[in-house]
């Protein structure tokens, strides 16, 4: 096989990134990871690791960060990383660069992804030729939509859905946002749908109810909530429920009657603490459209790099044998 047909897959975090070399046609087989937090530790990094695998000749380079484009430059919206298209092209030696929007590239990942990769929570089996959307809280929250091409494939739609408003459903969530517009004015679904807004959520929930805020980080508040601890466990009830509304508000938005797809690592991380049942009642919750929804699958995805495969459908994975059209996958 000619030098020239290898192609660099990336997936940024704006402190880590995951990396493949892969062959056209093929999906990404050795991962590893590097640090990232800045375009020149990147392109370093990257370099270093290609010259230990025989510096090969790219044919082309994808990139995907949590961030919108803006031109030629993807802006890392939760940490201080841009990815300059020409710069990347220039110092790493690959006339084609791309950058996709992250969870743009986990979109186009769910046609591949096989029944072993989800757990579906609820819902009938996707509905043919519909759209599908995809979310997922990590640093924020990501959006994207799937949506039938008319012909024999699927176009994946970046969206900054994540930044929309966070609705409250009873008194007791509105008394908690209020408390988070004490520190942000503007409380987005992006905002409480991360691994800071739930630390943010556990602080609100101790003020209301008259304790003392549990100091300590992430591992902290998940090891308290595995120890039962009160404003823990309501944090990530919160949380469930929160994320289930702002699925089935996807839904809505997009059509998305082939299912909604949530990938996020960090929720494999304590899926003992993860309510499905009632993420899944606020997912239907939708008052006059109650009917519309029940059907709509919701899925959590299980595997962990998405991003990488979904980035590898643009040098031809999934043009041939994929699982398009399994009832795991939008057909």
């Amino acid at each position: 096989m000619s030098v020239s047909d290898k192609f660099l897959l990336v997936d940024a975090d704006g402190a880590h990134a995951r990396f493949a070399v892969i062959e056209a046609g093929e999906p990404p087989a050795t991962i590893e990871m590097i640090a990232a937090e800045s375009l020149d530790e990147l392109i370093e990094t990257l370099s270093e690791e290609l010259s230990k695998l025989g510096g090969p000749r790219l044919r082309g380079a994808a990139f995907s960060a949590p961030g919108p484009i803006f031109g030629k430059t993807l802006k890392v919206t939760h940490a201080s990383l841009s990815l300059d298209k020409d710069v990347l092209s220039e110092r790493l030696g690959v006339a084609d660069v791309r950058l996709v929007n992250d969870f743009t590239a986990r979109a186009m990942a769910m046609p591949l992804l096989g029944l072993e990769a989800l757990e579906q929570i609820g819902g009938a089996p996707p509905k043919g030729q519909a759209p599908a959307a995809a979310l997922g809280p990590s640093t924020g929250l990501g959006v994207s939509v799937l949506n039938p091409d008319g012909f024999v494939g699927w176009v994946a739609t970046a969206s900054e859905g994540g930044h929309a408003a966070l609705a409250a459903a009873n008194a007791h969530e509105a008394a908690i946002i209020e408390h988070l517009r004490l520190a942000n004015p503007y409380v987005s679904a992006d905002r409480v749908l991360s691994d800071a807004g739930l630390l943010e959520v556990a602080a609100a929930v101790a003020h209301l109810e008259g304790r003392e805020p549990r100091t300590g980080g992430f591992g902290e508040l998940v090891a308290a909530g595995r120890a039962q601890d009160p404003s823990a466990r309501e944090a990530f009830a919160l949380f469930s429920g929160w994320l289930g509304a702002v699925s089935g508000d996807l839904a809505l938005v997009a059509g998305a009657r082939s299912g909604v797809y949530i990938f996020s690592p960090m929720i494999l991380g304590w899926i003992d603490l993860f309510d499905r049942d009632l993420c899944r009642v606020r997912f239907e919750a939708k008052g006059r459209m109650d009917v519309y929804m029940k059907d709509i699958p919701l899925y959590l995805v299980l595997e962990a790099d998405c991003g990488l495969l979904g980035l590898s459908t643009l040098y031809g994975v999934g043009r041939e044998g994929s699982t398009r059209g399994t009832p795991s996958a939008p057909s």
